[in-house]
Formats: C-alpha cells, structure tokens, sequence
C-alpha cells in the first residue's frame, strides 16, 4: 500500500491530459515547402524560440513529467521545469523560477509557482495561456487547438480559463477535491468521490456513472475515472477500445486522444487503444507515475529518470539513451548498435528477424532492407561475415567463395525499391566482393584495389585509394556518376550519392527532389545519408541535416556529437559519452534504442584520408 499512495501524489502533480486531433494545423518542425531547401537548425519559434528543444538527460532528477501534443515538461527536484520536443510556439521555453507542479497543453504548457499564481507559456490563440490572477492549489490544461485549463482554488472551488465554445470552461458552483481538462469538456472529483462533469457530451464523455472515484483523466471525447478499489472504469467514445480498460487493481491512470495507460500497484504500465506508434508498448519494469500525449507516453521511473515511447517526431520521446556504443547503424525500420563488448543490440521491426542478431563478438555492423523485406549483417573479429534477416536474392548468405573469406569491412544495401537487396565486403586485400540482388550490376564491383565500400539502392560505390569515387548498378539519376576529384568518404541514399571531400565540403549527385543533394556549404568531418535526408557532422562536433522533414528526421537536437546516423526517415547522433539520441519516425521503434541501449541508423564517423592501409567502413 505504500507504493500506491505515493504513486497516486505523484499523479495528481502530473496533469490529468486530454489530447487533441490530428490535423493540418499540427506544428512542422521544419519548412515542408516543396522547394527542397535546407531547413535553418537555428529555426525559432515564438519570441526566438528554438523549434525543437533538448531532450531530458539521461540523469534524471524529475518529480513529475506531463505530455502534450509534441512537446514534454518535467519538473525537477529543485522547482526548475525542463521541456523538450515541439517548440515552435514557445511551448517548450518554460521561464526560469520555482515551480509546485506544470502541465503540458497541445502548443502550451501552464506551472504552478509556489505561491499559487500559475504562469503559461506558448500558443494563447485561445485565451489558454491567460490564466485569471487567482491562487490556486492544483491545475490541469486541456490540449484543444483552443484550449481551455482549469485550477482548484484553495476554497475548492474551480476557475477555468480559455476556449468556453462548449461550456468547458464553466465549471458548477460547490467545492471539488480535484478538477480535469479535456479536449472540449472538463470534469471535477467532489469531495465525497463522485465525479461531475461540464462541457461537451456527444459521446457522453461528461456523463460519468454513479459511484465513488479516487481520480479522473480526460481525453478527447472520453473520460477515465480510477475507483478506490483500484479498477479503472472509462466513459465516452469507444474507438480503438478507449473505454475499455484491462481489468485488476491501478493505481493511476492518464488518458490521451487514442490510448491510455495506468500505473499498477506493482509498479508496472499497462496501456490500452491505439498502438500505431508504439504508444500502448510501455517498457517493463517499475514506474512512480504516467503521462500520455498525442501517440505518446512517458513514465518516472523509481531512480527519477524519464523514459518515454511513441511517436518521436521532434525527438519529444527521446531522453538520450543511457548506455554506450562503439557504433551504430540503421535500415529504413530496424537498428543495431555494436556494444563495447562486441555484442550486436538491435531493435525496431523484426518481420524478417532482421533486428534478432546471433550472439558472439562482432567487430563491425551493418543494416538495410527495402520497404519489403529488410537484413542485417554483422563483421566477426576473426574477419567472417554472418547476416540475418531478409534472405529473398541471397543477401544473407554469402557464399563460397565468400563465406571462407576474412573481410575487412562491409555495407548492406537499403531502398525502397522492392526488388533491392545486396551486400557488399571489401576484402582485407582491398578488393570488394559482393552478393545477393545484382538485376542492375550492383553487386559486380570492378577488379582493383578499394579503400572502403557502400552500398545503397540498386547500385554501389567503393573509394579507390588514391580519393577517387567509382560506382557501378543503377544510374537512372545520375547516381551511379559520381564527379571527379578526391574523396575522404562516401555515402549512397536511395536515389542519390554525396561524397565528403579531403578538404570538408559536400558534394551530392542524383535526386535532388527534396534538396537532399543540395548540402550548405561548410567543412564537415563526416556525412550519412538516409532515403529523403542527409546529415552532416561539422568539424566542431555539430549535426546539419537537410532533404526531406516531413517526420523530423532532419531537424537534429544541438549539442557535440561524435558521430552521425541516417536511416529511411530517422537519424541519431552519438555523443562524445558513448550515448545515443535520434529523432524523426519512430512507428516500429527504430529511434528509440532499449533503456539500455542506444539508438538507430546509417552511421558516419570522420573518416581518415584514404589511403592502401585504411580498412575502415
């Protein structure tokens, strides 16, 4: 019982969240003009605000967390509050000062100071982030596009502020022990535990049943309520099975637009309703508290830390993973990172077993796949190559001569193309091998000597020792003609290829329909190059992305890395430490690494000058 009662103060400091629809109007994190023009990494939103904030660190130091549409807060053990994710309205700029309790709104968030006055920061195109001058002993913010919040005075009496177009923000006359925001109606706990609504009813959200609660959460169009005896009993629009929660004994529960979570009294999450994005997946172990946004959620866990899954555009369910990697590398679904240790971590889709790699020591890793079928393949110490996954032309299976050959390094090829699969190894000789898919010639490299190989698409590209690029498969773009001229590195997207120079700069050829063969200028130490997007790592430790954003994929956090990933349409960074973060889609998981792992995609580290001793991959 001790474990249930702290667990229920910890969620009555979080928000009670309702979410919102998904609409046209939702934020962008970053131009989605069809020009194909670099996005600006220094974007800002309201006041100059920074369009995606940092993410928690992975130390932890959080009381409570909050969800919104996009953008997360958390406060700390001081009274600071620390907000990440979607920050285009200022949502995610909390002001500097002591903080009792926030909460999270669709382009808004709301604290409690000490004395009782709140203060809002964000989108107030709706009067939500007016708050009357009123002291207030708790608060809850809805997360309409117009919003409304409500407070619990010190009397018990409620006040609500904002959008009022259904009757929300008009709370009943009487004392209430605690009071929630939805998306369009509101709902109070009364003192004797029954619960009473106002506001929109069209899916009979503010009709509660009789009985007596200990909590009530709101969403849109549907209300949650946790009885004393602990079951969770929902009301209100049944898509997706909201309003019907697993049985047994809760001791919180927080509902969002299309899925909802309750924390047991064990200590463990249990969710339920829409899945798409991995919402309803929570991670095991023991939490102290829940939250839940729009295809998002995070849990406390008992140490402080912040873990969280979802949907992770703008990187808002990514706290830098914990654990270290030498290095990591990302197909268009699934990653695998190679520990200190050797082992092989991989994680994301697995239809084709492609993200369950064998044990034993690696030295190297590397993924791809095709919108169909998808494979992994892995570089012993001893120089041997295993592969796992997709096997449809032979890609996972290299064969003799291969299969007895000691390699140096290796690539596997990814695309969207459906027919596309092969891999390629660059002998300890220099010399590249290749198998699997070769309709176009991708898989038949010319004779000589390589100082490192890619693959990518239905073609392939190898780094000649003396600097210069040679590609041969498909060349329907131009993709498979590189410039003249000395190369450090090589890197192939699906349709398009880009080259680091010896002397920084980046030079692309092929599509260039999103802009993703148009890099700015400057001096990089490396380059890594996903389906639509392209990032850079600059020389001072900085990523640059450009191409395709429609998921946030090119819209990296700030901060020094050592390296750069790019996948199908996600990207991750490794940081000096080891850890990893990534941004941009997440539906199967390939952006958020396991809680002791770190995270996906197509690395590029600085690479050294070529030359005949360079085995790098």
């Amino acid at each position: 019982m001790r474990l249930k009662r702290r667990i229920a103060v910890a969620v009555l400091s979080l928000s009670l969240l309702a979410a919102c629809s998904e609409d046209a109007s939702a934020p962008r994190l970053a131009d989605e003009s069809s020009s194909g023009s670099s996005p600006d990494v220094v974007a800002t939103g309201a006041d100059d605000a920074p369009m995606l904030a940092d993410g928690p660190s992975s130390g932890g130091g959080f009381i409570s967390v909050t969800a919104g549409a996009g953008h997360w807060c958390g406060l700390r053990l001081d009274g600071s509050i620390r907000c990440w994710g979607y920050n285009d309205k200022g949502q995610a700029s909390p002001p500097d000062d002591e903080f009792v309790a926030v909460d999270a709104g669709r382009n808004h968030t709301c604290g409690l100071r000490i004395d009782g006055a709140v203060e809002c920061w964000g989108s107030d195109n709706g009067g939500q982030a007016s708050p009357p001058s009123d002291r207030f002993a708790s608060l809850d913010v809805g997360l309409g596009l117009l919003a409304h919040g409500c407070g619990l005075r010190g009397n018990g009496t409620a006040r609500c502020w904002g959008d009022n177009s259904a009757g929300q923000a008009s709370p009943p006359d009487g004392v209430f022990a605690a009071v929630a925001a939805g998306l369009d109606h509101s709902c109070g706990l009364r003192v004797g535990g029954q619960v009473e609504c106002w506001g929109q009813d069209d899916y009979g959200q503010t009709s509660p049943p009789d009985g007596v609660f200990a909590s009530v959460s709101l969403a849109f169009g549907y209300s949650c309520g946790l009885r004393i005896s602990g079951a969770i009993e929902c009301w209100g629009r049944e898509e997706f099975g909201l309003t019907s929660p697993p049985g047994g004994e809760f001791a919180a529960v927080a509902a969002a637009w299309s899925h909802s979570c309750g924390l047991r009294t064990d200590g463990t999450l249990q969710c339920w309703g829409d899945n798409t994005a991995g919402q309803a997946s929570p991670p095991d172990g023991e939490f102290v508290a829940v939250s839940v946004g729009l295809g998002l959620s995070c849990g406390l866990r008992p140490d402080s830390g912040v873990e969280c899954w979802g949907d992770n555009r703008g990187g808002s369910a990514s706290p830098a993973s914990r654990d270290k990697f030498t290095s990591i590398d990302a197909g268009g679904h699934h990653s695998c990172g190679l520990r200190a240790d050797g082992a092989v971590v991989c994680w994301g889709s697995d239809w084709d077993g492609q993200a369950s790699p064998p044990g034993g020591e690696f030295a190297a890793v590397a993924t791809g796949g095709t919108l169909s079928e998808a494979r992994s393949c892995g570089l012993r110490v001893d120089g041997a190559v295993e592969c796992w996954g997709s096997d449809d032309f032979g890609e996972a299976s290299p064969r003799p001569p291969f299969r007895f050959e000691s390699f140096a390094s290796l690539d596997v090829g990814a695309s969207f193309d459906f027919s596309a699969g092969h891999v390629c190894g660059l002998l300890i000789n220099g010399t590249a091998h290749c198998w699997g898919e070769n309709r176009d010639g991708q898989a038949s490299p010319p004779d000589g000597e390589f100082a490192t190989i890619a693959t990518g698409g239905s073609r392939s590209c190898g780094l000649r020792v003396d600097g210069a690029v040679e590609c041969w498969g498909q060349d329907h773009y131009g993709q498979a003609s590189p410039p003249d001229g000395e190369f450090a590195s090589v890197s192939l997207g699906d349709d398009y290829s880009c080259g680091l120079r010896t002397d920084g700069t980046i030079e692309c050829w092929g599509q260039d329909y999103y802009g993703q063969g148009s890099p700015p200028d400057g001096a990089f130490a490396a380059i890594a190059i996903g389906y639509e997007h392209s990032c850079g790592l600059r020389t001072g430790g900085t990523i640059e992305c450009w191409g395709s954003d429609d998921l946030g994929q090119a819209s990296p956090p700030d901060g020094v890395f050592a390296a750069v990933a790019a996948g199908g349409r996600h990207s991750c960074g490794m940081r000096l430490d080891g850890t990893v973060q990534c941004w941009g889609w997440d539906r199967f998981g390939q952006a958020t690494p396991p809680s002791d792992e770190p995270s996906p995609t197509n690395w590029a580290e600085p690479a050294p000058p070529p030359g005949p001793d360079d085995s790098s991959s």
